[in-house]
């Protein structure tokens, strides 16, 4: 499955916050969270606005996971849900990296 321009635009976003979204899944402080999480709620907001417009491989799963985040960035409750579902984000965005690739190549 190819994917769309908006598509494509918001993993590229997830991509370019990786290392953020990575610092987020290794703190145990809320507040670090919420400091990191704010340096980069509004492309993320973004990504998961693109992609849920767009057509690619894995959106459904993509949208649930960054769904979990979203809430999360708004009011954080739960690090450690948070935590999960960035994982899981981080996962997908490489899993639709190799299937664009496979079909590309």
């Amino acid at each position: 499955m190819s994917m769309s321009q908006e598509f494509q635009l918001g993993i590229n976003l997830i991509k370019r916050f990786r290392d953020t979204l990575e610092e987020i899944t290794k703190t145990d402080c809320e507040k670090s969270a919420k400091e990191l999480i704010a340096s980069i709620n509004n492309p993320i907001l973004g990504a998961t606005a693109q992609i849920k417009v767009g057509e690619g491989p894995l959106k459904e799963e993509l949208l649930e996971s960054l769904s979990v985040v979203v809430s999360q960035f708004r009011e954080l409750k739960d690090l450690s849900a948070l935590k999960e579902a960035i994982s899981q984000v981080i996962n997908l965005v490489d899993q639709v990296e190799k299937v664009s690739q496979e079909e590309s190549g």
